[in-house]
């Protein structure tokens, strides 16, 4: 399988500053080219087999620029299969209770964002709406990877592989990865050449925000396919640097044990000698539920962090056009100098 895990493209809350959870935001113009860039680019290097999107409209119009092109690869080459797009409510965003659509708090506190300072100042006023849990994110996470991106595991792909699209929002985004994160064998974890290239110490639970259309790319197979001679087309041509152990040190833990909790981080070095990646043991809390099933015979490949390498050489529309939002109904700008065709 190869996975993507995309942010939908800027809105208009995300120009204005403000807090947009559940709030149902705009794309901006930008945000919408942004989209556009990302379709395309996946329509002319990938065959993407599933699309799973937020119902949110900045997710699911970010889903539906991917959507497009794809279908489009598909009718210059006489496809006629609908790839579809799934909208999954288990995808949305935080919900930010009382912060919705209210602008960021500035920091009053050197050890809290403004808004937990906020918080803690006025959780107990009468009518507050409290921020949706991370126990409550992390079940939505659990619930989207159990009913709908593991079951591919156990479903045969129509070509050579499932590619899977997942469009979502920054947070639920960094909570499924993490979540993800549990079920893998922690010596089956592996980052691309150009991943530690760009990133002196990565640490895989907290890869980093996602920008708008950003995403992160990564492989899984299974540990005989993935060690195999055999390189499928789209895996780096350099070999990725391993977190863990050899091919037998990865079919034994997938026999004796599973991914497990710690209070201590456990810290492994990658194969590179001047790059280090961390792998850290999740602090989720004692609260949240382990996840019940495991990629125990799976190697999974980190390709890809936050790339946007689908925004080479986009520019924000000056004027400020850029960042309102968008009405698909607008006509574009030079469409109001061509000539009046003559009868």
């Amino acid at each position: 399988m190869r996975l993507f895990l995309i942010r939908h493209g800027e809105t208009v809350d995300n120009v204005a500053g403000l807090y947009a959870g559940v709030r149902d935001s705009a794309l901006t113009n930008h945000g919408v080219e942004q989209a556009t860039k990302l379709g395309d680019y996946l329509g002319r290097t990938t065959k993407i087999t599933h699309i799973y999107a937020s119902p949110l409209q900045r997710a699911h119009k970010t889903a539906q620029a991917v959507h497009r092109h794809q279908q489009s690869q598909r009718k210059a080459v006489d496809d006629t299969e609908d790839l579809g797009i799934v909208l999954v409510s288990a995808l949305i965003e935080q919900d930010f209770g009382y912060y919705e659509g209210k602008a960021f708090f500035a920091r009053s506190d050197p050890k809290k964002t403004g808004r937990e300072a906020h918080h803690d100042d006025h959780k107990n006023d009468p009518g507050f709406v409290d921020v949706e849990s991370r126990e409550s994110i992390c079940k939505r996470a659990d619930a989207f990877l159990d009913d709908h991106l593991l079951p591919l595991f156990d479903t045969p792909p129509v070509g050579e592989e499932h590619v899977v699209a997942v469009v979502s929002h920054g947070i639920l985004l960094s909570n499924l990865w993490r979540r993800l994160l549990l079920r893998l064998p922690r010596k089956s974890l592996m980052i691309a050449p150009e991943v530690t290239a760009a990133r002196d110490n990565l640490v895989l639970e907290h890869l980093g925000g996602w920008s708008n259309t950003g995403y992160l790319e990564l492989t899984i197979r299974e540990i005989a396919t993935a060690e195999s001679g055999d390189r499928a087309p789209d895996t780096v041509e350099s070999p990725p640097q391993r977190i863990g152990g050899t091919k037998a040190d990865l079919m034994a833990e997938a026999e004796v044990s599973q991914p497990t909790l710690s209070t201590s981080p456990a810290v492994r070095e990658a194969s590179s000698p001047s790059r280090d990646a961390s792998i850290t043991a999740s602090a989720v809390p004692t609260s949240i539920a382990l996840p019940r099933r495991h990629l125990t015979v799976y190697a999974t490949t980190i390709v890809a962090v936050d790339s946007k390498q689908h925004l080479v050489g986009l520019k924000r529309q000056r004027g400020g056009i850029g960042r309102l939002a968008h009405d698909e109904g607008q006509r574009k700008l030079d469409s109001f100098f061509k000539k009046r065709r003559v009868e």
